[in-house]
């Protein structure tokens, strides 16, 4: 999800919630603790993520309060595009919203249906074509198949295979393990993304569009992101 009203945020939690957890509440005790009815329940939580990411460009379409077609802040995005030869997907493909929150997002499950959703307010943040171009280039690395599938099936995998909260030590234990291996895959997957983008846009010109967007997007609480370390990617755009 993108930031959006508090209106639209609560009732986006509220059908999520009710379509996750409205199973259990409906159904006897009795059948809760039956293996059929436990397969059932993960077939049905893995089918919802599934929806959530083929309908995630609706969903996110349905949170934006407002879409910047024209202006500054959009010619610069399209400027961008234009830089990097993606006139052919610039109308249809990147979604600016109009947001005080600086953020980007590639959504949806099929690449050839993935759309890219870009605040207003990082877009100001950017105040070089250099870190536009990177922006653009990134976003656009997650739309393939391989970025697709390595943001869905760690989510797949642990609402299938752990269906409710853990109560043994051992449980906890391998889903420990499950988040640091993901940690590091998820590491991997976006070095490759900065990777390619720094082939799209050349290297030196990829390392500073990296830091320009690393500073337009840092975090108040530095220890508080999921991204690889800055020194490791600037060493990937450079070794490209």
């Amino acid at each position: 999800m993108i930031p959006s009203t508090p209106k639209r945020t609560w009732l986006f939690l509220l059908c999520t919630s009710l379509a996750y957890f409205g199973p259990d509440l409906v159904v006897p005790a009795a059948w809760s603790n039956s293996h059929i009815y436990i397969i059932l329940s993960a077939c049905y939580q893995g089918a919802l993520v599934v929806a959530g990411f083929a309908f995630g460009t609706t969903i996110c379409r349905a949170l934006v309060t407002h879409e910047i077609t024209s202006g500054p802040l959009r010619a610069a995005v399209d400027q961008a595009m234009l830089d990097l030869n993606c006139v052919e997907i610039a109308a249809s493909k990147i979604i600016l919203a109009d947001h005080h929150m600086p953020f980007v997002l590639t959504a949806g499950l099929l690449p050839s249906r993935c759309q890219i959703f870009v605040s207003s307010a990082l877009v100001r943040r950017l105040s070089s074509g250099t870190g536009m171009r990177f922006l653009i280039a990134r976003a656009m690395a997650h739309t393939t198949w391989y970025q697709r599938l390595a943001a869905i099936l760690p989510v797949l995998i642990i609402t299938t295979l752990v269906p409710g909260v853990p109560h043994e030590a051992t449980t906890w234990l391998m889903l420990g393990i499950f988040l640091f291996v993901w940690l590091v895959l998820h590491w991997i997957f976006e070095l490759a993304a900065d990777h390619k983008a720094a082939r799209l846009i050349g290297k030196h010109a990829a390392a500073d569009g990296m830091r320009e967007m690393h500073t337009a997007t840092a975090s108040r609480v530095t220890w508080l992101t999921l991204s690889p370390p800055m020194s490791w990617r600037v060493r990937v755009a450079n070794s490209t």
